[in-house]
């Protein structure tokens, strides 16, 4: 009879009980580790993905697949489509954070040349508010995604930046608690700094809760105006897109009408403040994109007004003469507080989509959102701006 052995048990338990009482530092450079050897094949399998899903909707002629050379050629002007679609996503989004500068710098000559002396306060805050993301976004660096794990695709990802660019740029830009940005709104923040790799934890996540308050007025119309006049641009490039001529310059006009509309000059209204967190689920048990609010009221005044009632919108205080207004409703823009300490105020979050009933006795809102940077598994380039701790 054959003896039964325990070692190889024992040696696994000594195994398991060494890895999870590693120190986090070294459980953090192994996870880099692990992502530097697993990123280029999941840079592979995403272009065979994208290889495999051209070749089902644009399938080969039976021509091509009888001719080896023309095969060949097909798929060599496959591959340097992709790397030129992927050089072309790059440049985008320089061009765009170009433009945005260039809107920033724009809003700043504007607000600094505004003669109301009722508003002179409310605008010389918005002046310094833009200000300092300015001056953020100057000192910014955009970054690739690499890598997504499925078990954590709503909680976190990596970039292609370390250590190594802080030493080659002179001075310490990628570091933890660094706001990541695409486009103009927060999408996570870093959360660990490795050699050339580094690890974002997303906005989606549940341990990441976001100090925000609901935006109403100009800085809807803006996004909007933003998104018109993306969607403006894609279209005149695709007239084909329109069964007839008069079709498309209909469309178009109209288009061009609601962005006009869009530019006109309006309020911005600052009104409820809560906490954003996401859900944190899997790839494969993914519940959306939504975020989750919660705590959002206005019991105490601040240098944006008074402090209203959850229900009525009425001013606490009867000295201020304000009309009653919602403190949320579906369409706001959440933008940082900058309370948090980690995420400068004045960026843009997510978009109130569901505002929950008030139950009895309660004494805030809780509401669901949806990011402003839109569909975060799409996401191929970011931008990473400096760490507000001053011990960084």
């Amino acid at each position: 009879m054959k003896r039964f052995s325990y070692w190889p048990y024992l040696f696994l338990l000594l195994f398991y009980f060494c890895v999870f009482s590693a120190p986090p530092r070294m459980t953090e450079q192994m996870r880099s580790a692990a992502v530097c050897s697993f990123s280029p094949g999941w840079r592979a399998l995403n272009f065979c993905k994208e290889k495999v899903l051209v070749l089902l909707t644009l399938p080969v002629a039976s021509a091509t697949k009888k001719d080896p050379d023309l095969l060949a050629e097909n798929e060599r002007l496959q591959q340097e489509n992709q790397l030129m679609q992927s050089q072309i996503e790059q440049v985008r989004e320089w061009l765009l954070m170009d433009d945005l500068v260039q809107e920033q710098q724009e809003r700043l000559k504007a607000l600094s040349r505004v003669e109301d002396p009722s508003s002179a306060a409310f605008f010389e805050r918005r002046g310094k508010e833009l200000c300092r993301r300015l001056e953020l976004h100057v000192q910014s660096l955009t970054a690739r995604v690499i890598f997504r794990e499925p078990s954590s695709w709503s909680s976190s990802l990596w970039i292609d930046v370390g250590e190594k660019h802080n030493t080659s740029l002179g001075k310490k830009l990628i570091a933890k608690n660094s706001p990541v940005l695409f486009g103009t709104s927060i999408i996570g923040v870093v959360e660990y700094v490795g050699n050339s790799r580094s690890r974002v934890r997303l906005i989606t996540d549940s341990s990441l809760a976001l100090s925000v308050r609901a935006l109403r007025g100009r800085e809807q119309d803006r996004f909007l105006h933003e998104h018109v006049d993306s969607l403006l641009f894609a279209l005149e490039l695709r007239q084909d897109l329109f069964a007839t001529v008069d079709e498309a310059e209909s469309t178009l006009k109209q288009l061009s009408h609601l962005k006009h509309q869009l530019t006109t000059q309006g309020e911005d209204l600052y009104l409820a403040k809560g906490e954003l967190c996401g859900s944190s689920a899997p790839l494969w048990r993914s519940r959306g994109q939504y975020l989750k609010g919660i705590g959002f009221n206005y019991d105490f005044s601040d240098e944006e007004g008074p402090a209203r009632d959850l229900r009525t919108g009425l001013p606490y205080d009867p000295l201020w003469k304000k009309d009653p207004m919602c403190l949320l409703r579906v369409g706001d823009i959440l933008v940082t507080t900058g309370f948090d300490g980690i995420f400068p105020a004045g960026f843009r979050v997510a978009t109130v989509s569901k505002v929950q009933m008030l139950k009895e006795g309660a004494s805030s809102y809780e509401i669901e959102a949806l990011p402003t940077a839109g569909n975060l598994d799409d996401l191929s380039y970011v931008v990473v701006l400096p760490s507000l701790d001053p011990d960084v």
